[in-house]
């Protein structure tokens, strides 16, 4: 494969789990209505699935094990009081359409390059993406800006690991992903950050991509951020693509602060001093807990 690479390490539960490198790419992707709101389903390891020791690792720092849920129901519930409105995105942010993923559905990577819904695997307890607009602006200005938020709730740390693993494993193997026809994404930088690393502090694994994104109905090129974090089983991402007049740092700031938001209610969740039911957030939307 062709493009400039820097190899790191993917840390897990306490324990070096797979080796990553940043690379740059020409991969066809957009960000409309599941397309690259979610990796693929986590490559099943051969050995030691599971949770790894809560000894000196950045599970024991950073979550308590005894508040990670254990049943899909509990995962729905955990994932309801995560799960953010477009107001955590901004004032002016509105609900796309469709708003929600299909209840049950995750994206996978097929060996073609191009993003499929399917089943999540077993290690998911629950799962759910959101869709947001910020309008473009009045009177000709700046173009629309496409919003995506997905959080999931796996059975343990390892299996939330494995997700990130899995992640970079296509960004590798597939130089160019589709998500459907007339959709894309191009020259794509991926990089990836364990705790204590790159500047990581807050999170066990975090992963950030940049590029460029295509659509045949909205145009482009136009700037496109991507990033998704774990803390203990929960995966947190969120992705943008820009519009017309949309610069590569607003759309990037337009995820990295909200996705930090999200890592704080994340870790008041499942955290070592988690909060009460208030401090945790607001209740989720009427119609909206529980359903993915």
């Amino acid at each position: 494969m062709s493009g400039l690479r820097r190899c790191g390490v993917l840390a897990a539960a306490g324990s070096v789990l797979v080796a990553g490198c940043t690379a740059t790419h020409d991969k066809d992707n957009d960000n409309d209505d599941g397309a690259r709101t979610r990796p693929s389903a986590s490559r099943s390891a051969e050995t030691g699935r599971g949770d790894a020791p809560a000894t000196a690792g950045s599970q024991q720092r950073l979550t308590d094990p005894a508040r990670y849920p254990r049943t899909p129901a509990e995962g729905r519930d955990v994932v309801g009081r995560l799960i953010p409105g477009p107001a955590l995105f901004g004032a002016d942010v509105t609900r796309a359409v469709p708003y929600e993923s299909r209840p049950g559905s995750w994206a996978d990577l097929d060996e073609e390059c191009v993003w499929q819904l399917r089943e999540p695997p077993e290690d998911v307890l629950a799962t759910r993406t959101r869709y947001f607009w910020l309008p473009a602006e009045k009177g000709g200005g700046k173009g629309a800006v496409r919003l995506t938020t997905t959080v999931t709730v796996h059975r343990t740390a390892l299996d939330a690991a494995w997700e990130q693993a899995g992640m970079l494993e296509e960004a590798l193997g597939c130089e160019e992903q589709v998500l459907r026809p007339g959709e894309r994404l191009t020259n794509l930088f991926s990089s990836a950050f364990g705790l204590g690393e790159g500047g990581n502090v807050d999170v066990d694994d975090s992963l950030l991509e940049n590029g460029l994104c295509h659509s045949e109905t909205r145009g482009g090129p136009y700037p496109y951020f991507w990033q998704q974090a774990t803390l203990g089983p929960v995966v947190l991402s969120a992705s943008a693509c820009g519009g017309r007049g949309r610069t590569k740092d607003e759309v990037q700031g337009l995820v990295q602060e909200p996705l930090a938001q999200l890592m704080v209610r994340a870790e008041r969740e499942i955290g070592p001093e988690a909060g009460t039911d208030e401090e945790r957030g607001t209740e989720p939307e009427p119609g909206t807990k529980g359903d993915s």
